[in-house]
């Protein structure tokens, strides 16, 4: 991170992150966002941390909570709005200029953060991939940018039943996402088509989210369509290379409860 990125993350969060205590020093908000931000790129644990900076263990765990929390709920609004239909037409325009896919407005995929062992939570976090985790399934646009996130579900549930009970699947079931109407495909006379999502197989067929066919049954056309579809829906996939390749605590075990280290997914995924 160039410390004019720092200093504009830090002049946003100041005023959250500050502590007063008349009592006894307390650390100044520079040294709270820079042990967070230490333990984000680097996946150290909370005991290495604090031997770096000279504080407590628990001080860290403290504070690595409450900056994480804080980054997300603040700037979340600015750098992740609502989209709007507008944003929806903005999204299409580069996909189909980069991936030669029309009508495209966004590529979406699940990425099992691996955790330990929660107690007591018996199989709920143990997914197909046969280690404990909490799902981020997320929508990308073609610059590899995430436009919408849900972060903390089961690692044993399926990536379709997770966009179900999202707020975004949701309100593309209900008909508020406000999504731009069907319309002609480039360089072509045909009906108008709808603006979709590009999911894998794990998703459902619908109006709205387009999959590959099964392969067993495709033929040429089919694999040429499973081909096209593969190469524009990969930008999701990009962007969780990007986040894990900058944000190493995404690359280990979290050692941290489900509600901490969901806390710590979203503060990776707005940075």
């Amino acid at each position: 991170m160039t410390s004019h990125t720092f200093d504009e993350l830090l002049k946003s969060i100041t005023q959250y992150i500050a502590k007063n205590n008349i009592t006894r020093d307390t650390l100044c908000p520079e040294e709270r966002l820079t042990i967070t931000l230490r333990f984000l790129s680097s996946g150290l644990s909370y005991r290495k941390i604090a031997q770096e900076f000279l504080v407590g263990k628990s001080t860290v765990s403290k504070i690595i909570s409450e900056t994480a929390c804080i980054i997300w709920d603040i700037l979340q609004p600015q750098e992740m709005p609502e989209p709007s239909e507008e944003l929806w037409l903005e999204i299409a325009k580069p996909y189909y200029k980069k991936t030669n896919y029309p009508n495209c407005i966004g590529s979406i995929d699940g990425k099992h953060i691996r955790i330990r062992k929660p107690p007591k939570s018996g199989s709920n976090y143990f997914n197909y991939k046969k280690f404990f985790s909490i799902v981020l399934l997320a929508v990308a646009d073609a610059n590899c940018s995430f436009i919408a996130i849900d972060v903390g579900a089961c690692g044993r549930n399926a990536d379709s039943n997770i966009f179900k009970e999202s707020g975004s699947g949701k309100k593309l079931e209900c008909g508020s996402l406000k999504i731009p109407n069907s319309t002609k495909l480039p360089n072509s006379n045909g009906l108008p088509q709808p603006f979709v999502f590009l999911g894998d197989e794990a998703f459902g067929l619908q109006k709205h989210i387009l999959r590959p066919f099964p392969k067993k049954k495709a033929g040429s056309k089919e694999r040429v369509f499973n081909y096209r579809l593969s190469r524009a829906r990969r930008v999701v996939e990009n962007a969780f290379g990007i986040l894990s390749s900058v944000y190493r605590v995404l690359r280990k075990p979290i050692l941290l409860e489900p509600e901490k280290a969901t806390k710590v997914v979203l503060a990776t995924v707005y940075l």
